[in-house]
């Protein structure tokens, strides 16, 4: 804190270090885009503020006293520095790898398949998805963004923003060998991991007894869909995770009714965003 108390005003410092490379008030005043007396009265409050002649008129232009020309050099040389530093700072964010957290299901079936539409339009911005169940803390684990699914009644946290991208129904869904099973709902497996709390509360909406559900745990939220698939057993999905395996016949919808609608979003943190995070957030508006 001691360099700045001790340190002349910066306005004043930039004035004479633009004076000093154009040799002009007026110029001087072009390059700080104020007016030529405002950059003269700066440059005559530092003169008096270190009690030394820095510049002396010569015709329309002023040349550097000795004194000047020491400050000059100091000034170059610390600007410079600063502007390097800057300069270097910028490169660096502008590099840094855009780190997204969303779910397994988010990532691999719906996100990574578009991503070549996004760095064709973005080449060189790096995206890093990190797939986790869990709801992550992105200031703290330094994250740049989450896609989420929000249940309905969901609030905005002050440390975040919330970009809604669409609403999608929660569907139950089978493979046809099970779907041709004669099985009813209540009676056929579910591919629910024990952990999986939010997806029986769901089950549980819609009327069936979740106490006498046989479950088939396949230890990752990974396999789950892939079970169901094999005709494993039935599951729950959002309808635009599984749209695909509906309109390919790899699965098919349950009648079942009192599921869910989600809302999906893009959630930030708030403060400064990079360019390529605001891109990223923006580009995935257009494909939900």
């Amino acid at each position: 804190m001691s360099r700045w108390r001790d340190l002349p005003s910066l306005s004043a410092l930039r004035a004479f270090d633009a004076t000093a490379q154009s040799g002009s008030f007026a110029e001087a005043g072009r390059m700080l885009n104020v007016t030529h007396a405002a950059v003269t009265q700066a440059v005559r409050g530092l003169e008096a503020e270190l009690s030394v002649a820095l510049v002396r008129r010569a015709g329309r232009t002023v040349v550097l006293t000795e004194a000047g020309e020491r400050l000059a050099k100091a000034l170059d040389a610390g600007f410079g520095a600063v502007e390097a530093g800057v300069a270097a700072l910028r490169e660096a964010e502008a590099r840094r790898v855009v780190r997204v957290t969303t779910t397994t299901y988010i990532a691999e079936t719906y996100v990574m398949p578009r991503l070549p539409g996004f760095w064709a339009k973005h080449p060189g911005v790096e995206v890093a998805l990190s797939p986790s169940p869990e709801k992550i803390d992105l200031g703290r684990e330094g994250f740049d963004m989450a896609i989420r699914a929000l249940t309905d009644g969901w609030v905005e946290m002050p440390d975040e923003e919330i970009r809604p991208l669409c609403r999608s129904r929660v569907v139950a869904v089978c493979a046809p060998s099970l779907a041709a099973s004669g099985l009813a709902p209540q009676d056929m497996p579910w591919v629910i991991g024990n952990a999986n709390h939010w997806e029986l509360a769901e089950i549980a909406g819609t009327g069936l007894d979740i106490a006498r559900l046989k479950r088939v745990d396949m230890g990752s939220p990974h396999l789950e869909l892939q079970a169901c698939r094999q005709g494993l057993g039935a599951g729950t999905a959002t309808e635009i995770i599984c749209r695909d395996d509906l309109e390919a016949g790899r699965l098919v919808e349950l009648p079942l009714t009192g599921l869910p609608v989600v809302t999906y979003a893009v959630v930030l943190p708030r403060g400064p965003r990079r360019p390529a995070v605001q891109a990223f957030a923006a580009w995935l508006r257009t494909i939900f």
